[in-house]
Parts: C-alpha cells; sequence; structure tokens
C-alpha cells in the first residue's frame, strides 16, 4: 500500500481544497493520505466539511470529523440543510429515497455542499477569473460498479459558475478496503464504534443498505427505527419496495435477545406496525 497520495498536477495550483468527511473510514484514510502528503501551501488552502445528516445520522459522528481533521491542525466547518432532515424530505416527497431515485443525496448533500462552495467563493475574494475550488470525495471502485465507473477527477460544471470552477477530485479511487483499514490505523485516530457491527458508517438506516445490515441498526437505533416506521404508515409507502420498516423492527425483535422495546403508545392507530403491545407506553 502507498502511504502517499499522488496529486495531480492540475489540482497542485488550486485556490482552495475542501475535504468531504463524513467520519467514516473512507474520509478517515483519504484525510490522512492528504494531510501527510499535501504540501505547506496546499494544507493552508484546506478546510475539511462535514454535511451533518441531522437525526439520520449515528450519535458522535460530527465531534468524531471535527477530531479528526483537529488531529492535523486543519480548520473544520459543518453544515447542514436548512428545510430539514431526511424524514421531512420523505413526508414532503409522499416517498423514500431509492435505487434510482436517491434524492436523500441531493438534498442533504450536494445542495448543501454547493451552498459551502459559494460561501468560499465570496470568502477567497478572488477577481478576475473563476475561483479554483478542488472538492475531495473519499469514493473508491470497490464499492459499486457504479463508482466504479466514476472518474478519478472531473469538472463539476452544474457547480461551477462564473464565479468558480470546482473540480472533484477522488484521491483513493482505487484503494482496497484493506488498504484503507491499514490507513486508518496508521493515523492513530479510532474509527466510530459503529464499525463493531456494521461495515459502513452511512444513515443509521439507509435505505441502500442490505437487509441484515438493517436489521442490526435497527436493534442498535431502535428509536430511530420506531420513527420511521411511524412515516412509513403516515405516507402509506413502505421503507423499500420489498422490505417495510415493520419488517425490519419484526426481525430485529425476533433476532436479538434484549428485543426492541421502544413500542408506540397503547391505542395508537396503526396499519402495519407492531402486531404485539405488552411493553408500550400507557
Amino acid at each position: 500500500m502507498s502511504t502517499t497520495l499522488h496529486i495531480p498536477p492540475q489540482l497542485r495550483d488550486a485556490d482552495a481544497y475542501v475535504l468531504n468527511n463524513s467520519a467514516g473510514k473512507d474520509s478517515a484514510a483519504m484525510l490522512h493520505l492528504w494531510a501527510t502528503t499535501a504540501t505547506e501551501e496546499m494544507l493552508e488552502r484546506t478546510v475539511v466539511l462535514h454535511l451533518d445528516l441531522g437525526d439520520a445520522e449515528w450519535d458522535g459522528v460530527p465531534a468524531l470529523a471535527s477530531e479528526q481533521a483537529a488531529a492535523y491542525g486543519l480548520p473544520f466547518e459543518v453544515r447542514r440543510r436548512e428545510l430539514g432532515g431526511l424524514l421531512d424530505l420523505v413526508r414532503a416527497r409522499g416517498r423514500w429515497p431509492g435505487p434510482g431515485t436517491p434524492f436523500c443525496r441531493s438534498y442533504l448533500k450536494r445542495d448543501v455542499a454547493r451552498k459551502f462552495y459559494t460561501e468560499l467563493t465570496t470568502r477567497l475574494g478572488i477577481t478576475g477569473r473563476p475561483a479554483h475550488i478542488v472538492t475531495e470525495l473519499g469514493l473508491r471502485a470497490d464499492e459499486s460498479t457504479v463508482r466504479a465507473r466514476r472518474p478519478a477527477i472531473a469538472l463539476d460544471r452544474a457547480a461551477s459558475s462564473g464565479r468558480r470552477q470546482i473540480t472533484t477530485w477522488l484521491p483513493i479511487h482505487q484503494l482496497s478496503t484493506d488498504d484503507v483499514w491499514k490507513t486508518v490505523r496508521a493515523s492513530g485516530i479510532p474509527p466510530h464504534p459503529v464499525y463493531q457491527h456494521l461495515p459502513r458508517l452511512s444513515c443509521r438506516l439507509c435505505p441502500f443498505a442490505g437487509r441484515a445490515h438493517l436489521i442490526t441498526a435497527a436493534r442498535m437505533a431502535p428509536d430511530t427505527a420506531l420513527d420511521y416506521a411511524l412515516v412509513e404508515d403516515e405516507i402509506r409507502q413502505p421503507f423499500r419496495r420489498d422490505l417495510s420498516m415493520a419488517e425490519i423492527i419484526d426481525a430485529a425483535e425476533r433476532t436479538d435477545d434484549d428485543p426492541v422495546r421502544a413500542l408506540r403508545p397503547c391505542g395508537t392507530p396503526t396499519r402495519t406496525l407492531w402486531r404485539r403491545t405488552e411493553g408500550c407506553a400507557a
């Protein structure tokens, strides 16, 4: 495994570098490699950005992202969608995100990041030419065929304007999962405890996760699972076409020695939720 990054020549003189940090293993590896490879001048133009997913995010994620940035002496910024989080989006649209419509990524990440680019462009105060901002993402080819096809460097035309040029760079695109974990261990910063149970630090209950991972997550975050199930009832649409949140919770109860007890209040109208009422709140 290489312990340094190859920084392409066309990216070495950017006006700013934005490291998108979810606090997950890939972001942590990218941050470590960047901080130990980039020149002092590049690091002085670097900011670590965390896009806070609100209630959908695991506890402690923003704090860990901040700790990771601080370990390298890099400035840290947090931004969140001003009009609400995932469940607000689901209620407004009357459906959940799916493989063909991942609107959660657009509204909670992409659009929030673009607002930050506008803010950063103003801060830079460059005149006479567009500011060149390089945004770094910890996406890897190993994760999916879609990500494997993504170019490592690309101009983000939709985010660019007459005032700024946004270049998206995937610094660890070719790293394997083993290499990522070796890099995380080399950083000396402990990963989020969710990794003791799940392979990814995504939303607590992600529609794109596998069934087994969703069941585990529901056991770990029963209150969140209940909130999702209530919204599922409210909009009359299952969490996934092939799997409802009510089914996920039922499976979590059956496969855990300490089943989910956060049942909805007794007497609350239900369509597909809890089949049992013992232990419900009076």
